[in-house]
């Protein structure tokens, strides 16, 4: 099945998947009335790229100060929408009411690629502008601080702007609680001690909210996964002139944050694919299942049972440990269930005991060889074989579909979307 091309549908409101239509009486209550905006050939000076999840509630008090604070500023907005609710509607009937170009780009819920950080490279794509300014729609980012961030830009040669709550002048009400405070001043740390040249100077490695030159950045190196693209863009984009800007973060205007236990680990798995290449990860997973293979084969082994069925089933309590591991932390999860994949990685892992089978005989009968020393050296001589087939069978239709997400069309200077 071919996919559709999903950078041309801000010319207009496009519904690809059922949604609740926002209700008669909060499109009525919405101020409509069209008033006069930038002329269509006029010089875009920034993009405000604004990637949405069910923020239908918020969406006219950010319109509305947006169009504020970007008065005197030659700008456009883009909506990069992966909402199931109505905030695409509401953003439609909401456009026409204010001076700001509004532009939306829905992504129907088969190609939300990339979670958050998926939706922000996009919108990139997208911009007209020579800057854009990636802000969340919650209004915990304060649109009143862009005309800042794009002084600090025309002030000296720099790439990205960052919005920081820990540099002078900036605070953080908006985490609400100390585990929240905790979580991001603890991924601020670790991030800087795995990366300390590239993030040097950098106080708000977390953030949301910058401004980035787009012709510094090489669209087609980023591989995002959920909600944090600022620290992939500054560890992959090679070196960037970086400057802060402190601002107060605020508390959401309306609705539940989109923060999950799930993005952490997305997070996670995204700060080791920045630090260690795939096969490296496939190997610490690899290292770490080796533990309940060796011990439970022994245990087994100790407790009477011969030692072939007992590497047997620990081998099944290892390739458990060993599936958890790849699919949190080694290859993004496709479109197949929890319980195929597991199947698929099941049978390709037990394949191996074909061959370390008669090979943990030759070991322990023939070479008198002890059996911890002997799962050692089997798993050793497999690992390898194990990981091309896991790659290639298990994981490889997501990996072909994000590529052809994420090297789309490259942005021409008048931009690659229609008008709205």
């Amino acid at each position: 099945m071919s996919m559709p091309d999903e950078r041309i549908f801000d010319a207009q409101l496009v519904d690809l998947v059922p949604r609740p239509r926002a209700s008669s009486a909060v499109l009525s209550s919405m101020r409509t009335t069209a008033v006069t905006g930038h002329r269509l050939d006029e010089q875009v000076m920034v993009s405000v790229v604004v990637p949405t999840r069910n923020e239908a509630a918020n969406i006219e008090a950010l319109l509305r100060r947006l169009d504020a604070a970007l008065a005197d500023l030659p700008s456009e907005i883009i909506f990069v929408d992966d909402s199931d609710d109505a905030t695409p509607e509401i953003i439609n009937a909401l456009r026409g009411s204010v001076r700001i170009r509004v532009r939306i780009h829905h992504r129907p819920a088969p190609y939300r690629v990339g979670g958050l950080g998926g939706a922000v490279t996009e919108g990139i794509r997208l911009c007209r502008a020579d800057y854009a300014v990636i802000i969340d729609g919650d209004l915990q980012h304060p649109p009143e601080v862009i005309p800042e961030l794009f002084a600090a830009a025309g002030a000296g040669d720099v790439d990205v702007v960052i919005g920081s709550r820990y540099a002078n002048g900036g605070s953080a009400p908006g985490l609400a609680n100390s585990g929240r405070r905790l979580v991001s001043s603890g991924a601020n740390l670790l991030s800087r001690i795995l990366f300390p040249l590239r993030l040097r100077g950098v106080s708000d490695v977390m953030s949301g909210f910058f401004l980035v030159r787009i012709a510094a950045l090489d669209l087609d190196q980023l591989r995002p996964d959920g909600y944090k693209i600022l620290l992939e863009l500054l560890v992959r984009a090679g070196r960037l002139r970086v400057v802060e800007v402190g601002y107060v973060f605020g508390e959401r205007h309306a609705g539940t944050s989109n923060a999950s236990a799930s993005e952490g680990v997305r997070f996670m798995r995204l700060l080791l694919s920045l630090r260690l290449p795939r096969a490296a990860r496939f190997v610490l997973v690899g290292v770490s299942g080796i533990l309940p293979n060796v011990f439970g084969t022994a245990l087994l082994h100790h407790a009477g049972m011969h030692y072939l069925p007992a590497a047997v089933i620990a081998t099944q309590v290892a390739i458990l440990w060993n599936f958890a591991g790849c699919d949190l932390f080694v290859w993004e999860r496709g479109k197949q269930s929890v319980i195929r994949r597991y199947v698929s990685f099941a049978l390709l892992n037990n394949v191996d005991l074909v061959v370390r089978l008669p090979l943990l005989g030759i070991f322990v009968d023939r070479w008198h060889t002890s059996i911890g020393v002997a799962t050692l050296a089997t798993l050793a001589i497999v690992v390898s074989v194990r990981y091309v087939l896991v790659d290639r069978i298990v994981y490889s239709e997501h990996r072909r579909t994000a590529r052809s997400f994420f090297r789309g069309p490259r942005r021409s200077a008048a931009g690659t979307a229609g008008e709205a």
